[in-house]
């Protein structure tokens, strides 16, 4: 009978559907925080590989109370935000006492935001003028749906579908602890300190507890917001969080080894490259990047330069040059704000902050 309303309305509505829907093509950052005071940033969501789907609603729009459990329903059959899709509800005129009203009423158990957490600000940044607006934001930032139309007729396995027409595959609602990179690099040089860059994803329904960073390296240290959690430290269920790992205690030359991290999850392994000099002959010699921060076009210069890759600092590869020169300017306009790793002639790893 629902379903049979549901078609009725679009009938009805007609043009006023196309309405409902983004004016954007690519995603815009926001952060918000819910109605029960957690904040989500949506980059930082797209970048641990999770795409973000988006219901724009109010409370009293009648259209939003039909639909609801079609939308937590598919939630549920997609994996309840451990897997493929982080689903997530804005409102622009519910408070936070409304959203959890809501919430409570309907049986959401994804984020609910409402103006109290910036809900109306991100109506604005994505041109939404009419409710229900349902939006699906790849990681690549791409919006391939962009409104309620592109899920017609509606049901919990339209969205499903859709979902899957885009390469995000259902799962049951448990998830995985993961760790990346696989091969860590390190360099220290007596007089610069360049951490590896380790991110934990915990994917699970629960806190996950890291009991210790262990390795055969000497003075291994991992810090996390400028504190040492060698000794342990807790990852919050669907959270991620990124560990700098140091070699405080330089020794003469480059080796490999392994760091062992046991966890209430399980335990893992990860490779780890430890520098100290860029290279022999030639090639050796000191690098510099400037400016550094940097808002729109990074400059390496030094003897040499015939391989340069770019991570983020989720070791994910962004950019490439190959060519042989001394000196070579690097365009960060598409970049997003944060931190990155160049590694150059495949030794010697530097970061930079890109700021815009």
């Amino acid at each position: 009978m629902k379903r049979l309303s549901i078609l009725i309305a679009f009938i009805l509505l007609g043009a006023g559907l196309r309405a409902q829907q983004t004016t954007l093509t690519e995603a815009v950052d926001f952060t918000v925080t819910d109605c029960h005071g957690q904040t989500y940033n949506l980059f930082d969501i797209l970048d641990r590989g999770q795409a973000v789907f988006i219901d724009f609603f109010f409370y009293s729009c009648g259209q939003c109370q039909v639909i609801s459990p079609y939308i937590t329903g598919s939630y549920t059959q997609m994996g309840c935000n451990l897997h493929d899709v982080f689903y997530i509800e804005i409102s622009y005129i519910d408070s936070d006492a409304v959203c959890q009203q809501w919430a409570n009423e309907y049986g959401v158990e994804f984020p609910t935001v409402g103006k109290d957490g910036g809900g109306n600000e991100v109506f604005d940044l994505y041109g939404i003028s009419a409710c229900p607006t349902l939006v699906l934001i790849m990681p690549d930032r791409s919006i391939p749906i962009q409104g309620l139309l592109q899920l017609y007729p509606f049901s919990a396995q339209d969205v499903v579908n859709a979902m899957q027409q885009n390469g995000l595959q259902p799962h049951d609602c448990t998830g995985t602890l993961t760790v990346n990179p696989q091969t860590l690099y390190i360099y220290n040089d007596y007089e610069t300190y360049e951490p590896g860059m380790l991110t934990i994803s915990n994917m699970t329904a629960e806190d996950v507890t890291v009991n210790a960073f262990t390795s055969d390296f000497f003075g291994l240290q991992c810090m996390y917001n400028g504190q040492d959690v060698t000794e342990g430290m807790t990852v919050a269920a669907g959270q991620s969080t990124t560990v700098e790992v140091y070699v405080d205690v330089p020794v003469k030359d480059s080796f490999e080894g392994t760091m062992n991290i046991s966890t209430s999850a399980g335990d893992f392994e990860v490779n780890i490259v430890y520098e100290t000099t860029l290279g022999t002959g030639e090639n050796n010699t000191t690098l510099t990047l400037f400016p550094n921060p940097v808002n729109d076009v990074l400059t390496i210069s030094g003897a040499g330069l015939q391989n340069i890759t770019v991570f983020n600092a989720l070791g994910q590869q962004v950019e490439e040059w190959t060519g042989n020169d001394n000196e070579v300017r690097i365009s960060t306009v598409q970049y997003e704000k944060g931190l990155y790793f160049v590694r150059v002639n495949g030794e010697k790893t530097l970061r930079f902050v890109v700021t815009h």
